[in-house]
């Protein structure tokens, strides 16, 4: 009987497998090994993983591949079937807890293959979202497929695909680049007439596209042709349907959000699947208050089980939306509550989210009627808190200003 795939929680000893296995393929190898990495899920903090030490293996440019397996074979690696990545695969079985199994993926170190192993990793480990993305899809395959590891493999390879466009992009965002134009504004399209470009489009050189054309960028905020132009890289168009993403490209200083982004570049996007990736993101929400028979006043916290963290009612704003429509909807799907934000209170948070996306949080003020119906698929406990526990449940000084804002502007208009 095939052997069934379980995931299990990360685990510390991994890690520390991981570099047992690394020193002593380095012992084993010598100067044929160039680079080597743990990757993988086990490489993964925080998500569920197959309990198996993955490490790739980069070997130098002269290096004797038949040698370095023979070598490998020397210290218990067996081969193992090939797969889609273009690397030898060699794996040791572990015994027992004492001698985890560790898989290799050898490759050159020079090699498309071992950067995208390493791309892979690292995607996941810098976006929270889409490494529990990543165990949400797996989780669901491994119930599937629990006996059958082709059909789990063939299940994971979008994502890991759509994951490995994205490694290209994001070093991008918030760089200053040069795009030669090819077509620009008021342009028709080469193969479409009927299509105009609204916006200037061109490419960036010496980056190559997974089409393996140059990689492809609209200019965002200029409406007259051009030829050439030097800015900053504010997000990406990812095509899920599509093996090309797009950069856009915008004048210093200029600040836009998903929802712009997606209407200027609609004119050709709307024929593709796609989302927006911006360096500049826009939430709405509210404090949600009641007021106890007493005359105190509770506030709602609601916990975010993608995340792992408490916020109040809040996302990210959609095409279309004003502020207070984006409240009311983000309120209703994560609560069930359908409530009127009271005029005279609004304010707005600004923070950095990484080295490169910043974050606009507008938050506004309302008091909840009726019973609670959370949205399960954000949304799994909530509590109704004091100020002061309130704050401490959310953590964080700016959010904890605008409650003890929402709590002043309250009794001030409740005496």
């Amino acid at each position: 009987m095939p052997r069934e795939i379980r995931l299990t929680r990360h685990m510390p000893a991994w890690d520390s497998a991981a570099s047992a296995a690394i020193r002593s393929l380095s012992a084993a190898l010598g100067g044929s090994l160039a680079a080597a990495r743990h990757i993988g899920s086990t490489a993964v903090r925080g998500i569920l993983a197959v309990p198996v030490v993955d490490i790739a293996v980069g070997l130098s440019d002269d290096a004797d591949v038949e040698g370095a397996l023979r070598a490998l074979a020397r210290r218990g690696y067996r081969r193992a079937p090939t797969d889609g990545t273009g690397c030898i695969r060699m794996m040791r079985a572990g015994r027992d807890r004492a001698r985890q199994t560790i898989a290799l993926w050898i490759t050159r170190a020079s090699s498309p293959a071992y950067a995208s192993l390493v791309a892979f990793r690292d995607y996941l480990n810098n976006h929270v979202f889409a490494a529990n993305e990543y165990e949400t899809l797996r989780t669901r395959l491994a119930e599937a497929h629990r006996t059958d590891p082709a059909a789990y493999a063939a299940g994971k390879a979008p994502f890991i695909e759509s994951i490995l466009r994205l490694s290209v992009t994001d070093p991008l965002l918030g760089r200053h680049l040069t795009i030669v134009i090819d077509r620009p504004y008021g342009s028709a399209h080469p193969e479409h007439p009927g299509l105009r470009y609204e916006l200037n489009y061109g490419y960036l050189p010496g980056i190559p596209a997974p089409d393996g054309e140059n990689l492809d960028a609209y200019i965002y905020g200029v409406h007259k042709p051009l030829s050439r132009f030097t800015g900053t890289v504010i997000g990406v168009i990812h095509r899920r349907d599509d093996n090309e993403d797009k950069l856009v490209v915008a004048p210093s200083g200029v600040v836009a959000y998903e929802p712009q982004i997606a209407a200027a570049v609609r004119f050709q996007e709307q024929f593709f699947d796609t989302s927006v990736i911006c360096i500049y993101e826009k939430s709405c929400g509210a404090i949600l208050y009641r007021v106890r028979e007493d005359g105190v006043i509770e506030y709602l916290v609601l916990y975010q089980h993608r995340s792992g963290t408490w916020s109040v009612p809040k996302g990210h704003i959609a095409a279309g939306e004003t502020e207070r429509e984006t409240a009311l909807r983000e309120i209703y799907e994560e609560t069930g509550l359908r409530v009127s934000l009271i005029d005279g209170f609004r304010r707005e948070l600004s923070y950095t989210v990484s080295a490169k996306a910043s974050k606009n949080v507008v938050i506004f003020l309302a008091e909840a009627r009726g019973e609670l119906s959370l949205g399960e698929n954000e949304i799994s406990d909530c509590i109704w808190a004091e100020k002061d526990a309130a704050i401490r449940r959310l953590g964080g000084r700016s959010i904890g200003r605008v409650i003890e804002a929402a709590e002043a502007f309250l009794k001030r208009r409740l005496s």
